[in-house]
């Protein structure tokens, strides 16, 4: 009898395994954070541009570093850059908690963490995304990816009603201590790790490291399915995750449903994420089509435009959640085939800078909550979200009809492979 789901092939590997358990405690703290940051400039000040604000703070000084952080971690110890970065964010999120507990805290203090916190994971993600690879065979790549990609899409479900009901029983402060939990919690499973390949960069530390992240852009922009896959997430992030940041306008201004409501919200989006992450994880083969990748992410846009719509028209926290499914599970077929086709095309050693390039999406959706809040000053959280949505349905439509090279892009990976 035929089964829709299949044990994940990565999960054969018990070093995967122990990664994944840590990665899903590490990811846990920087979205019960994230959820908690949102939530007191919300409470302080009800302005959209400090939400957005925010997402800057955390997502500036990433963007700005994640490129010398993929150039560490292919010439450096991997594991050791994500300890330390576990660490260092345990500690900051301890001192917003300290400064929740004594009700001392302002914007200026979750802005200064968050940047201090958005510097640090310039270095932690990309070490992430060239160290899960080195934990199975080549055979089970895909589904490593797409079970790594499961992690942040789970985490949705989880966290943000978690943190929503905690907020609401107790107090702030205690998401605080249980992200700190969670980055502790990766720290300690990480130490008993080692990757199957034994190199780490030995080659690359004699080159400057400048040199290698212009080596690195140089081999994206010559390669057209590297530079169209990238172009089109980074262009989705900024304009269609502006729904993100924008969620507690929705959650109290118009669905009149609290923290605990915009906690439900997020995790339904998770609900359709997971789905999407299960459904690639559990194929036996996986190479991404182009047109499968536009098709997923018009959709995707589409769903974005009717959520922002919607919630103006009728105000009906049903049907939000009903389109946060839909939202989660089409943007989660995009992002996932996107990083499959990226992590199966890419040279190993260009892989921690090639997919710190990828993973400056994180970045541009935070830094696309700036563009949101202004525009949203105008027009409103819902024609602002719409707008977004609208964006990148269009864009991925004009690629459909009008780029060969990307549809041909799955071609090009079964022929890598």
């Amino acid at each position: 009898m035929k089964t829709i789901f299949n044990i994940p092939a990565a999960f054969h590997s018990t070093q995967y395994r122990i990664y994944w358990l840590g990665a899903f405690a590490s990811v846990s703290g920087y979205n019960l954070t994230y959820f908690a940051q949102l939530w007191l400039i919300h409470q302080i000040n009800d302005s959209t541009l400090f939400l957005g604000l925010v997402g800057a703070a955390n997502a500036a000084p990433s963007f700005i570093l994640t490129l010398i952080g993929g150039a560490y971690a292919d010439r450096v110890n991997k594991k050791l850059i994500m300890i330390g970065s576990q660490i260092i964010l345990a500690s900051l999120v301890i001192i917003m908690a300290i400064l929740t507990i004594f009700e001392v805290v302002e914007i200026w203090h979750i802005l200064v963490i968050a940047v201090i916190a958005g510097s640090v994971s310039a270095f932690d993600l990309p070490s992430r995304q060239a160290f899960y690879p080195e934990l199975v065979n080549e055979k089970s790549l895909t589904s490593a990816v797409a079970m790594n990609a499961s992690i942040w899409q789970s985490v949705r479900i989880i966290a943000p009603a978690v943190a929503g009901f905690l907020i609401a029983l107790t107090s702030t402060s205690v998401v605080f201590i249980f992200s700190a939990v969670g980055f502790t919690m990766m720290a300690v499973l990480l130490l008993p790790l080692t990757g199957i390949s034994k190199e780490d960069g030995d080659n690359q530390s004699q080159t400057k490291l400048t040199d290698q992240v212009k080596d690195s852009l140089k081999y994206v922009f010559k390669k057209p399915e590297f530079r169209y896959l990238i172009g089109l997430a980074m262009f989705s992030s900024f304009f269609g995750g502006s729904y993100i940041l924008l969620m507690p306008i929705f959650a109290v201004d118009i669905f009149s449903v609290g923290a605990g409501g915009q906690g439900v919200l997020l995790a339904c989006s998770g609900v359709g994420s997971v789905l999407a992450s299960l459904f690639i994880a559990t194929r036996k083969t996986v190479l991404p089509s182009g047109t499968f990748i536009l098709a997923a992410c018009c959709l995707s846009g589409i769903s974005i435009a009717i959520f922002g719509l919607l919630a103006e028209l009728t105000g009906s926290y049903t049907l939000g959640i009903v389109l946060m499914l839909t939202t989660g599970f089409f943007t989660s077929l995009h992002m996932i085939s996107t990083m499959a086709a990226l992590q199966q095309m890419v040279p190993s050693e260009l892989r921690g800078r090639v997919m710190a390039l990828y993973g400056i999406n994180w970045s541009l959706m935070l830094l696309g909550g700036v563009q949101a809040g202004l525009i949203g000053l105008a027009l409103g959280a819902p024609f602002t979200v719409m707008l977004g949505g609208i964006l990148v349905a269009a864009l991925s439509i004009i690629f459909i009809f009008a780029n060969k090279e990307f549809v041909q892009i799955g071609q090009k990976a079964k022929e890598i492979n």
